[in-house]
């Protein structure tokens, strides 16, 4: 398996708890808490497979979990646009959250690419 430093984990994990703490400042209207639950979802479903690949026990199981955590990352993106664009909870955390999610996006692509060339 290819070397990935640890620092995208780490990076993965204040994401997720960075979403945790942004959705306390959502306030509830109808349908907003399905909202707030499927972000904590693919936030924690990125730092959930970004550890399992990195325990995994093939290249091929490697890449899978990758690619499970990018599609969380760039899910991520989506509904913190439609936080952004609609005003849901608090701005400034939110751009934040944004940012990173798609820098977590980016990272995780090229992690993709480079363990499939290899």
């Amino acid at each position: 398996m290819p070397y990935v430093p640890r620092e995208i984990d780490e990076r993965a994990f204040r994401f997720f708890c960075g979403i945790i703490r942004f959705v306390r400042t959502i306030e509830y209207e109808p349908g907003i808490r399905r909202l707030a639950d499927q972000m904590v979802g693919a936030a924690g479903s990125v730092a959930a497979n970004r550890e399992e690949a990195a325990s995994g026990s093939s290249r091929r199981e490697f890449i899978r979990y990758n690619e499970i955590a990018l599609r969380s990352a760039k899910e991520s993106v989506l509904w913190l646009r439609g936080c952004e664009e609609t005003a849901i909870g608090d701005r400034a955390q939110c751009q934040t959250l944004l940012e990173e999610s798609r820098q977590l996006a980016r990272i995780l692509a090229a992690i993709v690419l480079s363990a499939k060339r290899q």
